[in-house]
C-alpha cells in the first residue's frame, strides 16, 4: 500500500530469426517517460543508455506535445513532435524526423541488420489504425481545446479541421 506502482512501458523489440539477437528497439514515448525526474522517465533514460551503449539500433518515437523532450538537444526546426532513429553502427549520425502538426505523419525508416534496407513504418497508417481499434473518437471530447494549448495560429486551424469534420 506505501510502495508505488510499478510501471511497466512497452516496446518493440526487432529479434534476428534463429538466434534472437536484439536488432532494434523502437520506443514509443508515454507521460511516463516524459515526466520530469520521474521513476518512468529514469528507468526510459537508463534503458536508452543502455541501448545506445551498445550496437542495437534506438528509434525514439515522440507524438506527445507536453513533458519534457528527449534529447533536450532541440532539432534544427521547430515542431510540434519528432522521430530519432540511432544506427548502432553509426551513433554519430543519428536521423530526426521532425514532425508539425498541420503535416501528415510521416514514414520513416526502422534499421535493420547489417545490409538489410531499412524496413518503412507509416506512422500515419499505425495511428488511424490505433485510433480506430481503440475507439478513441468516442473518448476524446473534440468540443474541449487541447492539453497543452495551440498557439493561436494552430488553433485556429484545428478549430476550423474539427468543424469540417463535423466535431465542433
Amino acid at each position: 500500500m506505501l510502495m508505488d506502482e510499478e510501471i511497466v512501458e512497452s516496446y518493440i523489440a526487432i529479434r534476428e530469426a534463429g538466434t534472437a539477437k536484439l536488432v532494434t528497439v523502437i520506443e514509443i514515448l508515454s507521460p511516463t517517460n516524459k515526466a520530469k525526474n520521474s521513476r518512468g522517465q529514469k528507468s526510459f533514460l537508463k534503458k536508452r543508455q543502455e541501448i545506445l551503449g551498445s550496437e542495437v539500433h534506438w528509434v525514439e518515437i515522440d507524438l506527445l506535445r507536453f513533458g519534457e523532450r528527449s534529447p533536450r538537444r532541440p532539432p534544427k526546426e521547430s515542431c510540434h513532435y519528432r522521430v530519432i532513429a540511432s544506427r548502432g553502427d553509426d551513433r554519430d549520425h543519428s536521423r530526426c524526423w521532425p514532425i508539425v502538426l498541420r503535416n501528415p505523419l510521416p514514414t520513416i525508416g526502422i534499421p535493420l541488420k547489417g545490409r538489410d534496407e531499412d524496413a518503412r513504418l507509416d506512422l500515419k497508417s499505425v495511428l488511424n489504425l490505433a485510433y480506430e481499434i481503440g475507439a478513441y473518437d468516442t473518448s476524446i471530447d473534440y468540443a474541449e481545446p487541447p492539453d497543452p494549448p495551440l498557439s493561436p495560429a494552430d488553433a485556429k486551424w484545428a478549430n476550423a479541421l474539427l468543424r469540417a469534420k463535423g466535431l465542433r
